[in-house]
């Protein structure tokens, strides 16, 4: 076999391994608070309702549209995410695919490179396989940007480019920026050349077509669905007000870490740009048409959006690194093209091969301790305990697929201190009008008004340290009765704890003895009446699965975590 057939072996192998190990992160790496967001406006969205109007939203929606369909092959099953973690490997192979087309007129070995380096990449396989519009809106993006990088073009690659960037733009905001600044570049060459050519854009009048086919898809659905106005308020004029005023950090605290624990990829990223922007200047007058060009234009204009935020988060850089694998596979090859001497490709293949070995052991990191295992029993359990008509509340969407209790079913720092009051009045009084019988707990409770705090604590109990179900507390002191009351949140059966209080003591409710453990309440308050010894005494909604619990303050929770 000959050193050319081993190396397309060795980077098939590399692909497929690293395929593989993206495909397993998708399926065990945990969950973050954000997918749970995004995971439950999808499943809203296959309900029929509309974000924005029906669902307090601040993101652009494609990610919630292409993913609902999936709620109606796998149901209402709050485990179902897992089905849209694993949706999210067509938009990474996509990107794949794309950067290896970015990369086609540079040699097969600089194509295939290009996705095995994009997936080697820790930072950006670990955010592009979670439920986010980062992730399709930099999947699309760059298949707007290979679509028009092939040349000769085609009528049917500029209308695809076309449709691949309205779609971008539809599923993200940052990309208004870093795609804003390309489409600007773009739209000057299409009136500047008139149809001269070289141009960037090989079939302007394909292209401008695709690109109005995708905007007046985007203006029907907001025209039929009577969105507009709900559209702007909270996309555009909240965003904006949003951004002003988050609790803001510089683009260094994330991106530099990642810098230091993988310098070899940026270093071959770097030396890739260079090596193309001095192929690219040579090139002469010819360079202003290069295909190259927009993919250039990319690296500064995703940076840029990315370090302009006030809160740059790690999964923003999702873009920019995509934009970044190509040059890395440049780098290697320009660095490959100086070691003439077989034996000094070897032991540069093999050092690669060592580093990309480094790169899986980063990523199966990413799911140690158990990965998403706890997670995925806390779905369990609320499937378990509730019906998909039974209204869950947290602030993260955490619940998946079971019914909100409020308009504004999750909340960021800057909302809570920004209507402290509202959340505070309307939340309560929601929980319970809807009948709310469960709650999550995530980390984002700790931020919430004093009184809703409260509210929660006297109303929902411990089934775990996740999980908080209906119910009160009362304490029994010693030598005298407890008088209090039940506000039951639902028509249904509910159960007293511990069952040998009723032994040791007479419980009433409404006047009536209570003999067995279990009871059915109608909806609203109770008179609560105990004699007997002191202890603890709870009157608590009993779930779906009709298994009484214990309440059990003691516990921890695990499932909420912010990456």
């Amino acid at each position: 076999m000959t050193s050319a057939r081993w190396g397309r072996l060795g980077l098939t192998l590399a692909l497929l391994a690293l395929a593989l190990q993206a495909a397993r992160l998708a399926l065990h790496k945990g969950f973050s608070i954000d997918e749970f967001q995004y995971a439950h406006a999808a499943w809203l969205v296959s309900k029929g309702q509309v974000p924005y109007r029906d669902f307090f939203e601040v993101h652009f929606p494609l990610v919630y549209q292409g993913l609902a369909p999936l709620f109606w092959l796998v149901g209402d099953a709050p485990r179902g995410v897992l089905a849209l973690r694993l949706a999210m490997l067509v938009p990474l192979a996509g990107a794949c695919v794309s950067v290896a087309v970015l990369n086609r007129r540079e040699g097969r070995v600089s194509m295939w490179l290009a996705p095995v380096l994009l997936l080697a990449l820790t930072p950006f396989t670990r955010f592009a396989v979670e439920i986010r519009p980062d992730a399709l809106a930099c999947a699309l993006f760059l298949g707007g940007l290979a679509a028009l990088s092939v040349r000769p073009g085609t009528r049917g690659l500029g209308f695809v480019a076309g449709v691949l960037f309205s779609a971008a733009f539809w599923s993200s905001q940052k990309v208004l920026f870093h795609g804003g600044v390309v489409g600007a570049v773009l739209a000057v060459d299409i009136v500047w050349r008139r149809g001269r050519g070289p141009a960037l854009v090989a079939r302007p009048v394909a292209f401008l077509a695709g690109a109005g086919v995708g905007l007046a898809a985007v203006a029907s659905y907001l025209t039929v669905t009577g969105s507009w106005g709900a559209w702007w308020q909270w996309c555009f004029a909240w965003a904006a007000e949003h951004q002003r005023h988050y609790p803001g950090f510089s683009w260094r605290d994330y991106l530099l870490p990642m810098v230091r624990e993988q310098p070899w990829l940026f270093a071959l990223a770097v030396l890739g740009f260079l090596v193309t922007v001095r192929a690219w200047w040579r090139s002469g007058a010819e360079r202003w048409g290069s295909a190259d060009l927009p993919l250039l234009l990319a690296v500064l204009a995703t940076f840029g959006s990315y370090a302009l935020q006030r809160a740059p988060f790690p999964y923003s850089l999702l873009p920019f690194l995509g934009v970044l694998a190509p040059f890395m596979a440049r780098g290697t090859v320009a660095i490959f093209s100086g070691w003439s001497t077989p034996p000094a490709r070897v032991v540069a293949a093999l050092a690669l091969g060592v580093l990309l070995c480094l790169q899986l052991w980063r990523l199966e990191a990413l799911v140690d301790g158990g990965g998403n295992a706890r997670q995925r029993d806390v779905l369990a359990r609320i499937a378990m305990l509730t019906g998909p008509e039974d209204v869950v509340y947290d602030n993260s969407g955490g619940y998946v697929s079971r019914p909100h209790a409020h308009f504004y079913f999750y909340t960021d720092a800057y909302l809570r201190g920004s209507i402290p009051d509202v959340l505070a009045r309307e939340v309560p009084q929601a929980l319970v009008e809807r009948g709310c019988v469960l709650r999550v707990d995530d980390l984002r409770t700790s931020g919430l008004p004093p009184s809703l705090r409260g509210f929660l604590d006297t109303y929902y109990q411990p089934y775990d340290g996740d999980l908080f179900l209906w119910g009160q507390r009362y304490d029994v002191s010693p030598g005298s009765a407890l008088e209090g009351r039940f506000l039951a949140v639902r028509d249904g059966r509910y159960f007293v704890e511990p069952a040998s209080m009723l032994e040791s003591g007479a419980l009433f409710v409404d006047g009536a003895r209570v003999t067995e453990a279990e009871l059915t309440l109608s909806r609203g308050e109770h008179t609560v009446r105990y004699e007997g010894p002191e202890g603890r005494l709870h009157l608590l909604w009993l779930p779906r699965d009709g298994q009484r619990w214990v309440p059990r303050p003691e516990a921890k929770p695990t499932y909420s975590r912010l990456f």
